[in-house]
């Protein structure tokens, strides 16, 4: 029986030692797995605004678009492009803010939106309107003015139709992001 105690005492020892052991090792994964789920929780919420970010640039160009069809077509090119020279009364010009984003380092001047056209600067230093541009982004060359041709006569005053573009730029989470859309304005029918 004198032999049961030491052994006995051993085993206690033996236990207590692998209980520590063990106690350290949960320690140590629970540490693991703290941080892997506060990581991946930084990482979803990082993705969630990244998400709104493009939803408010997408919704910010729509309206955009909106905004645009809801001038006369014979004055959208002169109330939204870069120039104060021929804007009509009330024209907005071609940057637009876009609530919740910031402009990027590589935005358009102080706003995130931008409204582009089909232009090239004539000899004049004007940008003017051109159905010959080979540019496939707005789906040119065509015919601007529905008369049957493709000429390099300037558009500003008789297009019937015209390609445009709004581009978002803006500083998010992920750094410099950029979202665009191009549609048409008008109809030859």
């Amino acid at each position: 029986m004198r032999t049961s105690g030491p052994i006995r005492r051993r085993g206690k020892r033996a236990e207590l030692g692998t209980s520590l052991i063990e106690l350290l090792m949960a320690l140590a994964l629970l540490s693991v797995g703290v941080l892997s789920h506060a990581s991946l929780s930084l990482t979803n919420q990082r993705q969630c605004r990244a998400n709104l970010e493009h939803r408010l640039a997408w919704e910010g160009l729509k309206s955009q678009v909106a905004r645009l069809r809801s001038w006369p077509l014979t004055d959208c090119f002169a109330a939204f492009d870069g120039s104060l020279d021929n804007d009509p009364a009330g024209a907005p010009g071609s940057e637009f803010a876009i609530a919740g984003l910031q402009p990027s380092e590589t935005a358009f001047g102080s706003e995130v939106g931008v409204v582009e056209w089909p232009t090239l600067q004539d000899a004049e230093g004007r940008f003017v309107i051109r159905e010959d541009l080979d540019d496939a982004d707005f789906g040119l060359p065509a015919d601007l003015d529905g008369d049957g041709v493709i000429d390099s006569e300037p558009k500003d005053a008789t297009y019937r139709r015209i390609p445009v573009r709004v581009v978002a730029r803006w500083h998010g989470v992920y750094g410099e992001q950029s979202l665009s859309m191009t549609t048409w304005l008008g109809d030859l029918q």
